[in-house]
Formats: C-alpha cells, sequence, structure tokens
C-alpha cells in the first residue's frame, strides 16, 4: 500500500532538503505531523496541495491516500486506495508520452 512518507520522501529529496523536520517546516506543517504519517494518519486538503505542487502532480492521488488512510472500513479504504493508484498509473502513462 502506498503511503503519505512516500510522498514526503520525495518532496524531501527534490528539494534536497537534510531532514524530515526541515521538510515539515517547508511544508508548514507541524513538526508532529511526521509522527502522525508515519504512524498512518492522513492529511489535511491544503497539505495535500502543498505536496502536490512540489510534485507536480494531482493533490487528488495524494488525498485518495489520506482518505484510504482515514477509511473506517476495509471497503472504503481499498476503494480510495484504487483510486489513488488509478490516478497514479494514468500520471505515469501521461509522463511517459
Amino acid at each position: 500500500m502506498k503511503t503519505l512518507d512516500t510522498y514526503i520522501n520525495q518532496v524531501k529529496d527534490k528539494l534536497k532538503l537534510k531532514s524530515y523536520k526541515e521538510t515539515m517546516e517547508y511544508l508548514g506543517m507541524h513538526r508532529q505531523a511526521w509522527t502522525a504519517i508515519q504512524n498512518g494518519a492522513g492529511v489535511t486538503e491544503k497539505n495535500a496541495i502543498r505536496i502536490a505542487e512540489i510534485l507536480k502532480i494531482d493533490p487528488i492521488e495524494i488525498m485518495s491516500v489520506s482518505l484510504a488512510l482515514k477509511a473506517k472500513n476495509r471497503e472504503s479504504r481499498n476503494l480510495w486506495l484504487k483510486h489513488a493508484k488509478d490516478v497514479e498509473k494514468q500520471r505515469l502513462e501521461n509522463n511517459e508520452d
């Protein structure tokens, strides 16, 4: 399952930031946000948009993963994860063109 820390790592690498603390600060997120993300919490819409803008991807991809992590049942989680995978697949296919 794709997680939000994958996106955070991509931001950190893309911007050549030294630490997750520095990455969280750059994104305007509280320091505790990294721990929450590692523990499976989602992100706010605002933070999904910030991350997506840096990575130049659709924020819906990030929000789909976030909503999957917050889902109250397996069916909802699986539907959000499928949506996230579909959006990611479409993005990757478009980048190949």
